[in-house]
């Protein structure tokens, strides 16, 4: 199943999508590696039009490759070979999880191409820990994984609300609880090109249930649409959208949410 207005082949489109169905490591509710294929069946439900910016998707050149096949039993491997293929040939790509370790292959790939660049995370957890039940590649680890890539210095995390009292002394650049507020302060000071990371559980089980940790106090869907529309100025470089788990409960009004973030996240980049 490949996504309505995926529009191009891979040699002609400016945008790859492509889902890593990847949880093996999920502690709580498993079933984020069906997340690409309900996020794709839910953009039937969506329009193309985003009357937040005025713009279709319609208008870009995006080619959907479906999902990755793990083949060789290492699939956090074959993740980065895969990203360094498609940043090899000059594309940027919108990555659709599964859970959130697959931002640790994906940046470090891209970081062997493209060089420097700063990470933005969109979560309701800091995802710090250094391991988490004897495993340091797991989704409670993702984002120290790839600090240790792009180094805490170039990491700013929004919307966290839930993490051990180590992994909110440990970075200054983690801010708590909303996101368009401190994003909106700090925008100045983040430096361009920017890979972008969206858990989806930073919005509120209220409005998006269907995840594998939920976690309540979350952000409404609106606020992280004009958070989005922030970064409009910046130059953007590749995202993922990580840990929606249509298993969890209820998929479709959640996976339509899904599908509009993915929308407004293509416009915008």
């Amino acid at each position: 199943m490949k996504i309505e207005y995926s529009n191009s082949a891979f040699k002609d489109a400016k945008f790859i999508i492509e889902g890593f169905p990847y949880d093996r490591t999920s502690s709580f509710i498993p079933g984020s590696r069906f997340g690409p294929h309900y996020i794709r069946f839910c953009t039937e439900n969506i329009e193309w039009y985003s009357p937040y910016q005025k713009r279709s998707v319609a208008d870009l050149k995006i080619c959907d490759l479906g999902d990755l096949e793990f083949t060789e039993g290492q699939p956090i491997k074959e993740i980065e070979r895969e990203v360094r293929r498609i940043y090899s040939k000059g594309k940027t790509g919108i990555f659709l999880g599964g859970e959130h370790t697959i931002s640790y292959p994906i940046t470090k790939a891209i970081h062997s191409v493209k060089g420097r660049f700063s990470v933005i995370h969109f979560d309701a957890h800091a995802d710090l820990r250094d391991e988490f039940s004897g495993e340091k590649v797991c989704h409670a680890c993702a984002i120290r994984r790839v600090s240790d890539v792009v180094g805490f210095k170039n990491i700013y995390q929004f919307g966290i609300r839930s993490g051990t009292e180590e992994e909110f002394k440990m970075h200054k650049n983690l801010f708590k609880f909303d996101v368009y507020k401190p994003l909106k302060k700090i925008m100045a000071k983040i430096k361009d090109p920017i890979y972008l990371t969206i858990d989806v559980d930073v919005v509120d089980p209220s409005e998006l249930s269907a995840v594998a940790t939920p976690e309540p106090g979350g952000i409404s869907f609106r606020e992280l649409v004009d958070s989005l529309l922030l970064l409009k100025s910046k130059k953007i470089i590749g995202a993922d959208i990580v840990e929606y788990n249509p298993l969890s409960a209820s998929p479709w009004a959640s996976g339509s949410l899904v599908a509009d973030i993915l929308r407004e996240l293509l416009l915008i980049v």
